[in-house]
């Protein structure tokens, strides 16, 4: 269980997929997690952008509730499953391609239900050029809690395929578990966020000085 008063789920991944494994973190040597119950699991995939409020409003139910908890089960099952592979592969290229994981994520895709429909695009920016009139939508509905796990494993396989593992890193704050994709021109992210480790290391280091 966590430990003490929760804060805010941290979303600094650059990625789903990361902020997926960022649901379970020690940013400060206190271990916090934020898919607990089933109601935690359904904020944190609204939070994430995974799922709207009102696909998730029927999981919300109490008939729902036993479903619901033995899905955020396998959920949690997978994040730890998932965790080595991140781990084991970050900082370099991806070459593996017959990891168990890799195979475990196209089963999850393989069961869910998966469709493609024409929408009408979003408005361009002011003074922008113009833009399509359309826009090629893909959804994964969600028809029962279980479906729950095939939005994690998109995010997770579009990490994956598209990702540039060698910026795929973990912050190095003594204690800190967050990973993120390094996305900066120069690729010389260290932190989670300056607030909360980068700010903590650059005082101690200045405290050492």
């Amino acid at each position: 269980m966590t430990e003490g008063p929760r804060p805010a789920p941290f979303f600094i991944g650059e990625s789903p997929a990361l902020d997926f494994l960022n649901s379970v973190a020690m940013p400060r040597s206190v271990r916090y997690d934020w898919l607990e119950t089933g109601p935690d699991l359904l904020d944190w995939l609204v939070a994430a952008g995974l799922a709207s409020q009102v696909e998730l409003a029927p999981f919300r139910e109490a008939a729902a509730a036993a479903a619901l908890e033995q899905a955020r089960q396998e959920i949690v099952a997978f994040r730890e499953r998932l965790r080595p592979f991140v781990a084991e592969a970050s900082g370099r290229a991806l070459g593996e391609t017959s990891h168990p994981v890799i195979a475990e994520i196209n089963a999850i895709l393989g069961r869910g239900a998966r469709f493609l429909q024409i929408a009408p695009a979003p408005a361009p920016e002011p003074g922008a050029s113009a833009a399509r009139a359309f826009i090629l939508t893909d959804s994964h509905p969600l028809s029962a809690p279980r479906d729950l796990i095939v939005r994690i494993a998109a995010a997770a396989a579009r990490l994956i395929a598209e990702a540039d593992f060698r910026y795929v890193r973990n912050c190095e704050g003594p204690s800190c578990t967050l990973y993120f994709l390094d996305i900066s021109k120069n690729h010389k992210r260290r932190w989670c966020s300056m607030e909360v480790c980068g700010n903590r290391a650059k005082a101690a280091a200045h405290r050492r000085r």
